[in-house]
């Protein structure tokens, strides 16, 4: 399945998100859970648009987004 690069992009910034997230206390815990759930709320929207636009299903993207975020 060919996944667009802005896909793979916004995975890539979820996962980091998290992991600043994960790292961080306090009010720098507070900014970074946002930024997460804004990355997370992109990414959501742009893989709804691609599986309604290529017919596959939002799991079918989402795996195919992780594997390809992931390089495997």
């Amino acid at each position: 399945m060919d996944i667009p690069r802005r896909l793979i992009a916004l995975r890539r910034a979820v996962d980091a998100a998290e992991e600043r997230y994960r790292g961080n206390r306090g009010d720098n815990a507070t900014i970074a859970l946002a930024v997460w759930s804004d990355a997370t709320a992109a990414l959501v929207e742009a893989v709804t648009a691609h599986a309604e636009e290529t017919g596959a299903t939002r799991r079918e993207i989402e795996d195919a987004v992780r594997r390809a975020a992931d390089g495997s």
